[in-house]
């Protein structure tokens, strides 16, 4: 019989699915299944994972899920204590026993977006073609710069305004290194700092101290850090912090009041 065919079955369907989790350097393989499943080369575990039901429309992903696996595995683990330093996607293989590996269909595909944490581990998942959907904001008639610093846009080159530096103390979300002294207080506000392929925000700097906006997984004593200034988007900023006027992107001279509101 055909994937189709078994699908459409009330009594000859016997369905597996196949898990496939992956961040930019890490991988997982698991399976509803109660035996190991080798699929496109890989081997796909075992595992107690289960989810509800996708919805079916018009488009082949829609619908969010809910996967749940157990609390102690280690793509639950991602997400104690710390925000996982790169987005985990999921895609979904369902097929039939008993039928070639050919007729082992893609299912689903989205991203994991957040976990709740009970008894198992539940994993929200996001259809890809939701993410699409989102409204990228356009440029606002404002007074801070509509640019996002460092972005082709703006133009300021990041590798003039950066400091390296070994970190001295880590305590969750607060850090130390002596380079972040060779700056004035407030050089790194709203900037972020950099290790590797993940970054942090960086919400307060003052003399060797900078406060992030969250904790980051692995950090420690020792460790090389790159912090990057940050930008108040202010005009006053663009001009004197980063000789970056002519990019300008913000309208400093809107009227405190509003001419359409009438006469007083």
């Amino acid at each position: 019989m055909t994937f189709d065919a078994r699908e459409k079955s009330i009594h000859a369907g016997h369905p597996f699915e196949l898990y496939l989790f992956q961040t930019q350097t890490q991988s997982w393989r698991l399976t509803s299944a109660d035996r190991a499943i080798v699929f496109n080369g890989q081997s796909y575990q075992p595992e107690a994972i289960h989810r509800t039901a996708t919805s079916q429309g018009q488009e082949l992903k829609s619908g969010s899920i809910t996967v749940t696996i157990p609390k102690t595995h280690a793509i639950a683990q991602l997400f104690v204590s710390f925000i996982p330093p790169t987005p985990l996607s999921l895609v979904i293989f369902r097929g039939h026993e008993g039928e070639p590996e050919s007729e082992i269909v893609t299912h689903f595909t989205g991203r994991v977006t957040i976990a709740i944490f009970g008894d198992d581990c539940e994993l929200r998942v996001v259809p890809e073609q939701e993410l699409l959907q989102k409204r990228i904001p356009g440029p606002k008639y404002q007074k801070p710069c509509n640019h996002i610093l460092y972005d082709s846009g703006c133009t300021v080159d990041k590798a003039l305004f950066n400091l390296v530096g070994t970190l001295t103390f880590v305590q969750g979300d607060i850090i130390k290194a002596a380079a972040f002294a060779t700056q004035p207080d407030g050089w790194l506000d709203a900037g972020y700092i950099e290790k590797g392929t993940e970054r942090r925000m960086i919400l307060n700097h003052v003399g060797d101290t900078v406060t992030l906006l969250s904790a980051m997984a692995g950090l420690a004593v020792g460790d090389l850090v790159t912090a990057f200034a940050g930008c108040k988007r202010t005009l006053d900023d663009c001009d004197t912090k980063f000789t970056n006027l002519e990019h300008f992107f913000g309208f400093e001279w809107i009227p405190a009041k509003n001419p359409f509101d009438g006469l007083e």
